[in-house]
């Protein structure tokens, strides 16, 4: 939520998360955002994990007025 709207790359997140170097042959990040997925956006109308292809994730909540 720190970072909310800002896109994050994989290697970001690897090293942030586990404290490792990313190795681009492995799913352990998209494992686990899908795991996070199901945890945060599953059954919800908006969904706030996106995905953005070829550079990372960005978690994005909607605006209340």
């Amino acid at each position: 939520m720190r970072r909310q709207g800002e896109v994050l790359p994989r290697s970001l997140i690897a090293s942030q998360v586990w404290d490792m170097n990313f190795d681009s042959d492995t799913n352990v990040i998209e494992v686990a955002m899908r795991r996070l997925r199901v945890k945060i956006d599953e059954g919800q109308e908006v969904k706030l994990i996106q995905t953005v292809r070829g550079m990372g994730y960005v978690l994005e909540a909607p605006e209340t007025h």
